[in-house]
């Protein structure tokens, strides 16, 4: 089940594209954007996620994406409070950030191409 791989501890609902557009508009918001041009291919199996429960804890405002094309799995999280977007699957997982001043949607795609797809798409 591919909202397993955002974790239990949470209670999600799904959003529609537009609706995360006008929801999440902080650190690393255009992220979807992004790979809507950049990798169109991907772009068309993203779901979209917001958490309606996290326990007594924040993260409300977070955005969530599955990718799941029924061979490759993984999930984005735009994190807005440490400002940083998370890419991972059941292996792999990564923090991507401006830290160093990068271009941190560019570093985004690359990992995503390099790590997730294996030169697939």
């Amino acid at each position: 089940m591919e909202i397993g791989i955002l974790g239990d501890h949470k209670d999600y609902i799904e959003e529609k594209f537009e609706e995360v557009l006008v929801r999440y508009n902080r650190f690393g918001k255009d992220l979807y954007n992004v790979i809507k041009e950049e990798l169109p291919d991907v772009f068309k199996y993203l779901k979209y996620y917001r958490t309606i429960k996290y326990g007594n804890i924040g993260q409300l405002e977070d955005s969530y994406a599955t990718y799941n094309d029924g061979d490759i799995l993984f999930a984005i999280q735009l994190e807005p409070e440490c400002e940083v977007i998370c890419l991972y699957n059941r292996e792999i997982h990564i923090e991507i950030s401006d830290w160093n001043n990068n271009d941190y949607y560019k570093q985004s795609i690359e990992f995503i191409r390099t790590e997730f797809l294996n030169g697939k798409i």
